[in-house]
């Protein structure tokens, strides 16, 4: 599957590049590219992980405010999953 990619420019900071360097050879990524794409992906799908549990946790708020319990959202998913 073949992406179109994005150019972007990234300043990193004398003390942390020789860092990376190590971490680039000791766990075997091809090159800086390949490094910080993962190191991207991998922060996006934390934030999105972030996101995800921030917005449920609003609607449990909101669902404990109006006194509906787990069990009785558990049941109402059960019978329409049945239907």
């Amino acid at each position: 599957m073949y992406f179109k990619m994005e150019t972007t420019t990234l300043n990193i900071s004398e003390e942390i590049s020789p860092r990376i360097e190590v971490i680039i050879n000791e766990f075997g990524f091809k090159d800086k590219e390949e490094f910080f794409q993962e190191a991207i992906r991998d922060k996006v799908l934390e934030l999105q992980k972030k996101l995800f549990f921030k917005g449920s946790d609003e609607i449990a708020g909101r669902l404990r405010k109006r006194k509906i319990s787990e069990r009785e959202i558990l049941d109402e998913f059960s019978e329409r999953k049945h239907q």
